[in-house]
């Protein structure tokens, strides 16, 4: 037992002897007008801080306080945040809300090609009586290119209301040539994650973009897509494949991640389906079915203007008018898989149904080609 407890003792006090090394914590950085940078800890007291000033206490205890004035930017070595000095209108309090230009920490939200910037503002430069308002604003910058989003105020029955249209409206015409992101950006909210997904889907339609984006910053969400379909079913079994004519027309839901696992998504249909087969080379049957399948699918290829997706799932058929007498023939489950690809708004769907140790008298072989319209509401 001795020989056990002196090595784990010894790994013990050398991870507490080198976890206790100044230099085993990452330190935040202050990086002043010329160029050059110390180390220490940022200290702020609140948001209005992050913006106006920053204190930074050197290892050797000393604190120093800067402003936008002396500093380029500051960071935080543990968080990995990062704050820009930048030059922005913002409303003067002592000069009853004039916007005056002046100097403030923005927090740096996307970087690289383009960046997107955010400012915190103090409690007397919003409206903070309008319903809906925040107390913060957006720069976002290309090139030469700055715009500044922010909400402005409307009076709706005489009470002051935030009003989303002039930021989605700055946001629609800088996107405006990546019809995902502008689709995105006709409902956005005025919060980092809805306007940060926006500019990544444009990054992705534009190729061309480097962006630096803390995916952490962007909670995973849902994008739902419709879709109406029209297929033909090809019944690739002997008892149902002489005179035959099948087709299926109905709605597709695809339920999609926007941020972590936006390679999977999940799929639900509703079909009206109509067969018309020679059975076993002696009986005329016509069938009327309700058609739903469940799937899963992933994403080989994701892109805003093209996509492919391999699908595996299961359908089921349930017959409301039939030809046959037998309940196993009017309703049956079946394995499927397929490939979707789509094309901005455009779908095609091939896929295969099939059932192992099938019966008689239902399917167990089915080939569906189809193609679908995004409908959007």
């Amino acid at each position: 037992m001795l020989r056990l407890v002196l090595p784990i003792a010894i790994l013990l006090a050398l991870f507490t002897s080198l976890s206790a090394q100044p230099g085993a914590k990452a330190q935040d950085v202050v990086i002043f007008a010329d160029g050059t940078s110390s180390r220490g800890t940022i200290i702020r007291a609140s948001k209005a801080d992050y913006s106006k000033q920053v204190a930074l206490r050197s290892p050797d205890g000393s604190v120093e306080v800067y402003g936008p004035n002396s500093l380029q930017g500051y960071s935080f070595g543990k968080q990995g945040r990062t704050f820009r000095a930048v030059t922005a209108d913002i409303p003067d309090p002592q000069l009853g809300g004039v916007e005056v230009s002046q100097r403030r920490f923005a927090e740096v939200l996307i970087d690289g090609d383009l960046e997107l910037l955010r400012v915190n503002l103090s409690g007397n430069e919003y409206n903070a009586k309008a319903i809906g308002t925040q107390d913060y604003f957006y720069l976002l910058r290309q090139g030469e290119i700055e715009l500044t989003l922010e909400l402005t105020t409307i009076l709706v029955y005489e009470i002051l209301h935030a009003n989303p249209s002039r930021f989605r409206n700055k946001l629609k015409f800088f996107v405006r040539d990546c019809p995902a992101a502008l689709e995105m950006a006709r409902r956005a909210d005025f919060t980092d994650a809805s306007i940060m997904r926006i500019l990544g889907s444009y990054a992705t339609c534009k190729k061309n973009l480097n962006l630096v984006m803390d995916a952490g910053r962007v909670p995973s969400g849902v994008d739902f897509k419709h879709f109406t379909r029209l297929a033909h079913l090809s019944l690739r079994d002997k008892n149902y494949s002489e005179q035959q004519f099948s087709f299926q027309l109905g709605y597709q839901l695809e339920a999609s991640f926007t941020n972590r696992m936006k390679w999977l998504g999940v799929l639900v249909s509703a079909d009206y389906v109509y067969h018309t087969f020679r059975w076993q080379e002696q009986t005329n049957v016509a069938q009327s079915m309700i058609k739903g399948n469940l799937s899963l699918g992933v994403y080989p290829v994701k892109r805003p203007d093209f996509s492919v997706q391999l699908t595996a799932g299961l359908s089921n058929y349930n017959a409301f008018e039939s030809s046959f007498n037998s309940f196993f023939s009017n309703n049956y489950f079946l394995l499927s898989g397929g490939v979707r690809v789509q094309r901005n708004n455009f779908l095609l769907d091939l896929s295969y149904e099939h059932m192992p140790d099938q019966i008689t008298r239902q399917p167990g072989n089915i080939l569906l080609l189809g193609a679908g319209y995004r409908v959007r509401f």
